[in-house]
């Protein structure tokens, strides 16, 4: 009897032991079970909220579009509470891209003694003949934002080979609009493939001609009075190799005809220069070396550009007109207080690159109407607060060329202020003693004061 009591008693404690072991191996189950979650919820993480915020809503991204579904996925990609991750640059540019983003907010405040053409955007001052109408030797006041600049730079993955990818979009806001809501302007908007010292640009930026511009007037940059080149689109081929402890550029591509000037001299509805079938073709070619001290350096360019305007209705008895240019820049360092740059040129139907005084061809004669110009101005670094750029440009067309209230010459001499206060600030204050002459009218003089506060970011 007493061995059965005791064989049960060693069968409980044996099941009991069975028992408390099948516990420990459950405990290192989960134990294991754990920490695999712990680390696949770090690869989660690791991945970007984007990405787990895009899994987990994929129903709803389809149940709503658009604006909408954006705003649900940057909701949930925010943080609801301490613990979620915020967005990083990793979520906005993916795949080896970085994007980065640039620009300033800016005021200008302008005062002008006469009436210019525009009283944001100068191109030239009006006559002040009574002929052509009282009031234009009257001064004005106009005050904007529209300089405000917002970019982004784009730097892309390597491609075709070795290929470094990059880019640029770029916008103000001085395209029109009422002053209180103004609209876009497109400044740039291209992709450059580089290869070393070669390259491959399309889309819109600078033209390659005439490739500097003076400090003074940012709005306008002295188009139309001595400044020539403006943006369009384009596509160019660059090669800058190193030579000699300097850098030689050579520089070529096509670019849009009437880009700028929009001239439809027949009314077809076609620009003339699209009604041409062919793009203008533009070059540069130019050197860069260091000077004698550590911070001096010469750039010296020569470029020139061909352009073809169609009608379908004869102009004075011309179908075709031809636009063209050679030009010259350069900017010369002799201190890192001391700089001098400026351009010279002359050419033919400049209009769409802001020669002539905005006048390209002479409908009455059928002839292109000629122009020689340029700037020159002078950088002093007086100290780290305060700079001064003295400047001075003509656009002076060819009087026989000119039919009567045209634009015979159009000048400017200039003194731009620029303080550096600290940080990001820039305070600016530029006059313009700029004077317009007309054929057969009396010339526009004008006194013109810009004040303006920028904040760069």
């Amino acid at each position: 009897m007493a061995w059965g009591v005791r064989a049960q008693g060693e069968r409980r404690d044996a099941e009991l032991e069975a028992l408390r072991q099948r516990v420990r191996e459950l405990e290192a189950q989960n134990r294991t079970i754990l920490r695999m979650l712990e680390a696949l919820k770090q690869q989660l993480a690791k991945r970007g909220v984007h990405e787990a915020g895009a899994q987990s809503g994929a129903a709803g991204e389809k149940a709503r579009r658009g604006r909408r579904a954006q705003g649900e996925e940057v909701t949930r990609s925010s943080p609801k509470s301490g613990s979620q991750k915020t967005v990083t640059w990793k979520e906005l540019s993916p795949k080896g891209s970085r994007l980065q983003f640039y620009g300033f907010l800016r005021l200008d405040l302008i005062a002008d003694s006469a009436r210019p053409d525009f009283a944001q955007t100068i191109f030239r001052v009006r006559s002040a003949d009574a002929r052509l109408g009282p009031g234009n030797e009257r001064g004005n006041f106009t005050m904007h934002p529209r300089l405000t600049r917002i970019g982004i730079n784009y730097q892309g993955p390597e491609i075709g080979g070795g290929g470094k990818l990059t880019g640029k979009f770029e916008v103000d806001f001085q395209n029109g609009g009422r002053e209180s809501r103004p609209r876009f302007r497109t400044r740039h908007a291209y992709l450059k493939l580089s290869w070393g010292a070669f390259s491959l640009l399309g889309g819109q930026t600078w033209d390659i001609i005439s490739p500097l511009y003076p400090t003074v007037n940012n709005d306008t940059l002295m188009w139309n009075a001595g400044n020539l080149g403006d943006r369009r689109a384009q596509v160019r081929f660059s090669y800058e190799p190193d030579v000699g402890g300097g850098r030689f550029s050579f520089v070529g591509g096509v670019g849009l005809t009437g880009a700028i000037d929009s001239k439809d001299l027949d009314g077809d509805g076609f620009r003339d220069g699209e009604a041409s079938r062919r793009p203008n073709l533009q070059a540069r070619i130019g050197y860069a070396h260091a000077l004698w001290s550590a911070g001096s350096r010469l750039s010296i360019g020569l470029s020139g550009h061909y352009g073809w305007e169609e009608m379908v209705t004869p102009i004075a008895g011309r179908k075709s007109f031809r636009s063209q240019s050679l030009n010259v820049d350069y900017a010369l360092t002799l201190h890192e207080r001391v700089m001098l740059r400026g351009e010279g040129w002359f050419g033919r139907n400049l209009s769409d690159f802001r020669g002539g005084v905005g006048q390209g061809l002479n409908t009455a004669l059928g002839t292109e109407i000629r122009s020689r110009g340029g700037w020159a101005e002078l950088g002093l670094k007086l100290s780290r607060f305060y700079r001064i750029f003295p400047g001075y440009a003509i656009d002076d067309p060819v009087d026989r060329d000119i039919p009567v209230q045209g634009r015979v010459k159009n000048r400017a001499w200039y003194i731009v202020n620029r303080f550096y206060p600290g940080g990001p600030f820039v305070l600016g204050i530029d006059y313009l003693h700029w004077t317009t002459d007309y054929k057969g009218f009396d010339r526009g003089i004008d006194h013109r004061l810009n004040l303006y506060v920028q904040y760069n970011f």
